[in-house]
């Protein structure tokens, strides 16, 4: 980026040539491996659908209603991560797939608690992973699905360690720790192969575990979007 900062009277310009380089990088991913890039986006959709399948439903609260809401958002975001990801802006891709991250767990604990939905959205109460993390890592609540979904039969509702070590290093990279600094790396700014499939496998595991939350936990998901969505259970 440094060089951008040498023509300070030309701002329009400088951004002109950022937006050729970023381009550049786009076009260099859209011609790389697609395999993971194809499975991103199949699941990607897979969000909208889900957050369709649960607005048809007919014994749902309010609350929850207003919660479908985040699985649009979901969507918007993975795309967003997927594209900064081509264009080499890999931190800010980072940065939203946290946000997914976060966001596909909450849905299901907002579900679940209505009154936490309420303190998030109309008073400022903010929520933590961990916490979220536990209420569905307890004895209690994995009886609870067991009696109400009869096709959970795990022993975990989703991947907890696989998400927990996943955000903890998007955090890292949110939160700024030096170690994931993007100035300081010899390939900052430019495509590489490694770091586009690097972040596209990192989306994909983001993706799966929460579609197994949500699967595992809601019922209408776990009938209904198989036939809606076959092109899942072909993705190996």
């Amino acid at each position: 980026m440094a060089e951008y900062l040498k023509k300070p009277s030309d701002v329009s310009a400088i951004f002109r040539e950022l937006g050729v380089k970023l381009n550049k990088n786009f076009e260099s991913a859209l011609g790389a491996e697609q395999t993971e890039f194809h499975k991103a986006e199949i699941k990607a959709r897979a969000f909208m659908e889900v957050g369709r399948i649960l607005s048809d439903g007919e014994n749902i609260s309010l609350t929850q209603k207003e919660c479908i809401c985040v699985f649009e958002e979901m969507f918007g975001d993975t795309i967003c991560s997927i594209y900064f990801a081509a264009c080499a802006l890999d931190k800010p891709a980072q940065m939203l797939l946290r946000r997914v991250l976060e966001l596909g767990v909450s849905v299901v604990y907002l579900w679940d608690l209505p009154h936490r939905y309420w303190g998030w959205k109309c008073h400022d109460e903010d929520l933590a992973f961990r916490e979220m993390l536990n209420h569905f890592t307890a004895e209690s609540y994995l009886t609870f699905v067991s009696r109400t979904n009869s096709k959970f039969t795990e022993t975990q509702i989703l991947d907890v360690a696989s998400a927990r070590k996943i955000y903890g290093e998007l955090s890292d990279v949110t939160h700024g720790k030096l170690a994931t600094f993007e100035s300081v790396s010899p390939d900052r700014y430019n495509f590489t192969s490694a770091d586009w499939q690097k972040h596209l496998s990192l989306t994909n595991s983001v993706q799966d575990i929460l579609l197994k939350l949500w699967s595992n936990r809601l019922n209408a998901v776990s009938e209904q979007l198989p036939g809606v969505m076959p092109q899942l259970s072909k993705l190996t």
